[in-house]
């Protein structure tokens, strides 16, 4: 074992650490995750924390975070943070996790940084100052001016690498004397890294707080630390070093190289390289010119793409993000998709996979890729069956968890196989035994023989990586696309997955990678494909987040953009009114009103509705609703489309009551069993235009509120437990994530080839299948959320000296001058429809 004397004491800001024999099992393992671990960290220590996948790494830093809460869990000894516990220091340490999605609380970048701020009650004049310091500080804006101009930007429009600068930017707000980061780096492009790099780093000297962070490339951190320690997987500290000697400790080196970690200075690829035979030729190709003409698979021309999907009646189609891509993939070749984050790379990588449509051109596949009996497919993959794809077109998900549909790993990887069809044909591509003989080859070379009848969901998410690369490849598609294949995979993992790649390049296949890995790229030799503003047109900036928040927007005028434009922005005219129950502020003047002043005119509405029966007064309140929706900046079209439902529901009101209603005067109807009378149509009539009347004021509410302004009203001034109304709020913001997650896990589904046999019985469980790997998202997503929103003081009832002191607001709820209309407005509605259907002679009490 390597030590080293302590590090001086370092700035006092800081959090001193002890860890005392501490020992963690979890409930559903075998081993513990660390076991009788003693470690120091000094005041305002900067230490990079790393070891071999498995020695409790992530867990140490979600106990020295607060956040292990597993009641079945084993654990002793002792975890200190200034002498005290960590549930008893919450706030003085800031918790950075890996994923970025589960790190976002709320819908719009300012209150989402201010969230953790407002829980450790700093006073309301200072949060602001501090969420635009660290805006800039983490690159998410250029200046204070542009940092004021996000803050209500919506954080559903954020790439997953803006995420996690946001993520980062929500912790340095708090001024944390502990800094515990978990590999903050590893969905970001090598700006980004650089950008989260040195805001931590900065963050950390000005503030002197204690930095912990774990990583598995040692070369982003190694030069901006103090210290290196290195955990055993047998239990405690393997090594304690100053940082510097890992540039000239020959057997600390070597030692960090047998353990799997990206030592600075010692680069694999050239090993890997020599690995391979370098004169073998893809299968097709032949020496001499033909040689430098291979086999194209597929081709793509002037391509677009988005995610979003045209929609009928809509005035305009949505814009891609991507377009003017020219691309071709030949056979035996590799192509790296590159760029910074939210680029749109993954989107053109599952237009390529023919998982959605282009959005315009043209993506033709090749009969070199159709293969045998390829007449009965279409030349657009996007057209084929999933069982078609499956033997032709691979794709690998950025997350793993989002195509694993069996039980263990072994029927994981027997999958795909068994799924893959001839075209048009529905007998099986491979027999039984070489489906067993394709697993039993896979299983032993991604390292994963040991684990075969284990759960995939249980798996490391390195293991989870190399078992969907695994999935695909088990059903021989000649083209194979992946989305960030070396996330989570050390020196070795890394190794292991370069070698699958390369045979299959050598066997005549086509590799296609979203990447910010260089050394991926040249372990596979690949031709990069880069999308960077300058390469497409695209005016230069220092971030494509600041020209997405402050630029015009090149399509408000119905212009297309510049060729390979990225723009995540859904295009609304100035004035009009967001979608309802998202993070977009409404810019009508009806949006710039106190939520709970618009609530309390509706309920004024919705009272005097409910007190009478007839349809005069419904009318009115229709009548007018329509009338305000300039005021409410909603389109009539776009109005009708969110009110449709609700319209047949009174259809159908009016008919049901018609036909169920006592006869009253002259029949107009006689059906046998019942009949239809003057009276039951009219009552009819009035119960389904109150129905409709009640629901037209509430969409126009609802389309004018964002979910955090009524959250802030309902909080401050109804009084409502901060902790009810601000946990209602971030399981809103995860049910929109949701969805998008059984978007992309229908589309892993199609890629896996589920549910493309079995008839309808066959779709039934293709569904369940569908909804339980929602299910496992949604846990596992809620869960990370619960740890983000607690270590970030959320419920904290407690701290270092007491009691927790009361919650403070960024946004300030009161009634103003702009509510006194609302509210008269809401008021008058409610008094001229009923006075209306008094003067008619219509009124009806309900009493």
């Amino acid at each position: 074992m390597t030590t080293s004397a302590r590090p001086p004491g370092r700035l006092a800001g800081g959090a001193a650490v002890e860890v005392r024999g501490w020992r963690y099992q979890h409930a559903d393992r075998p081993a513990p995750a660390v076991d009788g671990l003693d470690l120091h960290l000094d005041r305002g220590e900067k230490v990079l924390l790393v070891g071999a996948s498995g020695a409790g790494k992530s867990t140490l830093l979600h106990g020295l975070a607060g956040v292990l809460h597993d009641e079945e869990a084993v654990s002793s000894g002792e975890l200190l943070i200034d002498g005290l516990a960590p549930e008893q220091a919450r706030g003085r340490m800031g918790l950075m996790q890996q994923d970025p999605e589960s790190q976002v609380v709320l819908s719009r970048m300012g209150d989402d940084v201010a969230f953790a701020p407002e829980n450790l009650a700093v006073p309301a004049d200072q949060i602001w100052d501090r969420v635009r310091q660290v805006l800039v500080e983490t690159g998410l804006a250029g200046s204070g001016e542009q940092a004021q101009a996000l803050l209500d930007h919506p954080t559903a429009r954020l790439s997953g690498g803006q995420k996690q600068r946001l993520a980062l930017a929500g912790i340095l707000a708090m001024r944390p004397a502990l800094l515990l980061l978990d590999e903050p780096t590893a969905n970001l492009d090598p700006d980004g890294t650089r950008r989260v790099r040195d805001a931590v780093i900065e963050a950390s000297a000005r503030q002197g707080s204690t930095l912990l962070v774990v990583e598995h490339r040692l070369s982003t951190w190694a030069d901006h630390v103090d210290t290196l320690i290195v955990l055993d997987t047998a239990g405690g500290v393997r090594h304690r070093v100053p940082a510097g000697r890992i540039h000239d400790d020959a057997d600390l080196r070597a030692d960090l190289v047998e353990l799997g970690l990206w030592v600075p200075g010692h680069d694999p690829v050239p090993d890997l390289l020599l690995d391979t035979d370098a004169g073998a030729q893809p299968e097709g190709a032949t020496a001499g010119p033909e040689a430098l003409r291979p086999r194209v698979l597929l081709t793509g021309r002037e391509l677009a793409v988005s995610r979003e999907r045209p929609r009928r009646r809509q005035s305009r189609r949505p814009a891609p993000v991507l377009q003017g891509i020219d691309v071709d993939l030949p056979a035996g070749r590799a192509l790296g998709i590159t760029g910074r984050n939210g680029a749109g790379k993954s989107t053109l990588l599952l237009s390529l996979a023919g998982l959605i449509p282009v959005h315009e051109g043209e993506l033709v596949a090749t009969g070199e890729l159709k293969g045998p009996r390829g007449e009965a497919l279409t030349d657009d993959p996007h057209r084929w069956r999933s069982a078609d794809l499956v033997a032709r077109l691979g794709m690998v998900f950025q997350e793993p968890e989002h195509q694993l549909v069996r039980p263990t790993v072994r029927e994981e990887l027997a999958l795909g196989a068994r799924q893959a069809r001839q075209p048009g044909e529905d007998a099986p591509l491979f027999t039984s035994e070489d489906v067993e003989h394709r697993v039993a080859r896979l299983l032993t070379r991604l390292g994963l023989a040991h684990l075969a009848e284990v759960n995939p969901f249980t798996l490391s998410g390195g293991e989870k990586r190399r078992l969907s690369v695994g999935t695909v490849l088990a059903a021989g598609p000649e083209v194979l696309m992946l989305d960030e294949p070396t996330f989570g995979q050390d020196a070795h993992t890394f190794a292991a997955l370069i070698r699958l790649l390369r045979e299959h390049l050598d066997d005549g296949g086509t590799v296609v990678a979203v990447t910010h890995d260089e050394a991926f790229l040249r372990a596979l030799q690949a031709e990069e494909m880069p999308l960077r503003p300058e390469a497409t047109g695209q005016a230069a900036a220092e971030d494509a987040l600041e020209e997405e928040a402050l630029e015009e927007d090149d399509c408000a005028d119905g212009r297309t953009p510049r060729d390979g434009v990225v723009d995540h922005r859904a295009s609304r005219p100035r004035g009009t009114a967001a979608p309802m129950l998202t993070g977009v502020r409404s810019e009508s003047r009806l949006g710039g009103a106190n939520a709970l002043a618009k609530l309390f005119a509706v309920l004024l509405v919705t009272a005097a509705l409910v007190s009478t029966m007839d349809w005069v007064s419904s009318s009115v309140v229709i009548v007018a609703s329509f009338l305000l929706l300039p005021w409410a900046g909603l389109r009539l079209g776009q109005f009708l489309l969110r009110i449709w439902p609700f319209a047949i529901g009174s259809v159908v009101a009016v008919w049901g009551t018609a036909i169920a209603a006592e006869e009253s005067g002259a029949v107009l109807l006689d059906l046998g069993f019942t009949t239809v009378s003057e009276g039951s149509v009219e009552l009819g009539i009035a119960m389904g235009a109150r129905a409709l009347a009640v629901v037209l004021p509430s969409v126009i509410i609802f389309s004018t509120t964002d979910p955090t302004d009524l959250a802030d009203s309902l909080a401050q001034q109804m009084r409502l437990p901060a902790r009810f109304v601000l946990g209602a709020l971030a399981a809103m913001r995860l049910l929109g994530l949701l969805a998008e997650h059984w978007t992309t896990i229908g589309l892993a589904r199609r890629a896996r080839g589920v549910g493309t046999q079995g008839g309808l019985l066959g779709k039934v469980r293709a569904t369940c299948s569908q909804a339980f790997g929602l299910l496992v998202q949604a846990i596992r997503v809620a869960t990370r959320l619960a740890v983000t929103m607690e270590s970030r003081g959320f419920g904290a009832s407690s701290g270092a000296s007491g009691p927790a002191p009361a919650r403070t607001w960024a946004r300030p709820a009161s009634f103003s001058v702009v509510d006194i209309p609302v509210v008269l407005g809401g008021a008058l509605l409610a008094v001229g429809a009923l006075a209306v259907a008094v003067l008619s002679g219509h009124w009806n009490p309900a009493w």
